[in-house]
């Protein structure tokens, strides 16, 4: 029966990475060049940062007026204020076009510098990342088929396991599955990095492609949420409305959203980030993400506020409210961004994505090479 066992885990495996092996080599080479990009982007855009100084910052209203002297021609769609050592930012968004983003010192009011991103410009991140999810494909094709090649890799994993797990716990045995060897041919030395470093990073590139798929397909998303949440529905994220007064009440937007800023800042003085995203309608929110650790998407309270009275209001769906008040299975859907790109567990983590993918990116190479040398033998 073991016997059995492994030739079919065997076949499988042959046959698997036949049908994924350029799907895979793709979604985890993109994905390790896009694991570091933040550090990457801090490094290359100064203009982000600021040297602090010990006196108050301007207030939301006065930055947005010092960015709408740069950007004339839109309507500003968020503010972000960071830390003491960060640059106030306001986003212009539009469809159509593109994003404008004005960088400005808090302190003194100077514009710092000015990005303007056309949706017809290329970004390698933004390039980068389309791989990553589409394969360069429409999304329609693109999504389902990286879902189908994630499915057909986590169950690869599985088998590779099998074959990889030593048949007897005896010393030679173990060496030879998990260690190097020194002195060994180049073929044997293919054979040793696809299925050492292969069982290595197996529970790492296993726990990438579960996260991954929850975002691939809309029943395993619902399916994981259902599982967590002991057979609740996951319910989509959807944002309130304002509630527009009666024609003969006047109020001033300047006077709320500076008074919004004042309030949160006093009730969270320990956030990292302050993002506020403008109504851009009449029955629009203030919508508002308290970060509380730096870069990061889970530890974060999404808050939505009436644009006229400031009134408190709810939303739905996992992100929606304050993370501490989240139930377990919203604080797990919450994490999976961080989980899958490794920042839950800072540098470190980024660190052992990037090595994992990379190891994941190899293996549909050597599993080739090892495959075309034993055709070659058979042949001969």
């Amino acid at each position: 029966m073991n016997k059995t066992f492994r030739r079919i885990s065997t076949k499988l495996h042959l046959w698997l990475a036949t049908l994924s092996g350029i799907i895979i080599f793709t979604v985890c080479i993109t994905g390790c060049l896009y694991v570091f990009k933040d550090e990457i982007n801090d490094l290359t855009q100064p203009w982000k940062f600021i040297i602090p100084e010990e006196k108050p910052v301007l207030l939301p209203m006065q930055v947005l007026d010092i960015a709408g002297q740069v950007v004339t021609d839109a309507t500003p769609t968020a503010i972000t204020y960071g830390e003491s050592f960060d640059a106030v930012f306001v986003d212009y968004y539009e469809p159509g076009t593109g994003m404008s983003t004005v960088y400005i010192d808090p302190y003194n009011g100077r514009v710092i510098h000015t990005a303007i991103k056309k949706n017809d410009q290329f970004d390698f991140f933004s390039f980068v990342l389309k791989g990553h999810r589409t394969l360069w494909l429409p999304e329609k094709i693109g999504k389902p088929l990286v879902g189908c090649g994630i499915l057909l890799f986590m169950v690869m994993m599985v088998t590779g396991i099998v074959l990889w797990w030593p048949k007897v716990w005896k010393e030679k045995v173990v060496k030879q599955n998990f260690f190097f060897r020194r002195h060994s041919s180049p073929s044997r030395r293919n054979f040793d990095l696809h299925k050492i470093l292969g069982g290595y990073a197996c529970l790492v590139l296993f726990t990438l492609a579960f996260t991954g798929l929850i975002w691939s397909f809309e029943w395993f998303s619902r399916s994981v949420y259902y599982v967590t949440s002991g057979g609740k529905e996951l319910k989509p994220y959807t944002l309130p409305e304002s509630i527009v007064p009666d024609g003969g009440k006047e109020w001033k937007e300047e006077d709320v959203l500076d008074k919004l800023y004042r309030r949160l800042k006093a009730s969270e003085s320990q956030a990292k980030t302050l993002y506020f995203a403008l109504p851009q309608n009449e029955k629009g929110v203030f919508r508002v993400s308290v970060v509380h650790k730096r870069g990061s998407y889970y530890k974060t309270d999404n808050l939505f506020f009436d644009r006229y009275t400031l009134r408190p209001l709810q939303g739905t769906g996992p992100y929606a409210g304050k993370y501490t008040e989240a139930s377990p299975a919203d604080k797990f859907r919450r994490m999976n961004l961080e989980i899958h790109d490794g920042r839950i567990f800072g540098l470190f983590g980024k660190s052992l994505l990037f090595a994992a993918s990379l190891i994941g990116a190899s293996l549909p190479v050597t599993g080739f090479l090892i495959w075309n040398k034993r055709r070659i033998k058979r042949s001969e």
